[in-house]
């Protein structure tokens, strides 16, 4: 969990990296697989609901949810915007 739970929820992608590198978010077991799935392949993540994140990931919709909830946005869609995001930031940058 975040240490501060009045922490608002990271605003970018890299923002999130750091939090748990310094382990300043930690993820229960359950957890860990999904955010790791999410943060290795951001690009395919972007454009994919919830649901669709959850069967890549062999775990239940509700599990991807409670992963959102943990790092602190209300919605999927909402850690999705940041990804895609970073994914712009990074594609400009390589221009």
């Amino acid at each position: 969990m975040l240490q501060d739970r009045n922490s608002p929820p990271p605003s970018t992608l890299q923002e999130l990296k750091r939090l748990i590198v310094s382990r300043q978010l930690v993820f229960p077991v359950g957890l860990e697989r999904v955010a790791r799935e999410i943060l290795e392949r951001p690009e395919i993540t972007a454009f994919e609901s919830a649901a669709a994140v959850a069967r890549r990931c062999r775990v239940s919709p509700t599990t991807v949810h409670r992963l959102v909830r943990h790092i602190g946005f209300q919605r999927f869609g909402e850690l999705r915007v940041i990804i895609r995001e970073d994914l712009c930031r990074t594609a400009a940058g390589h221009r």
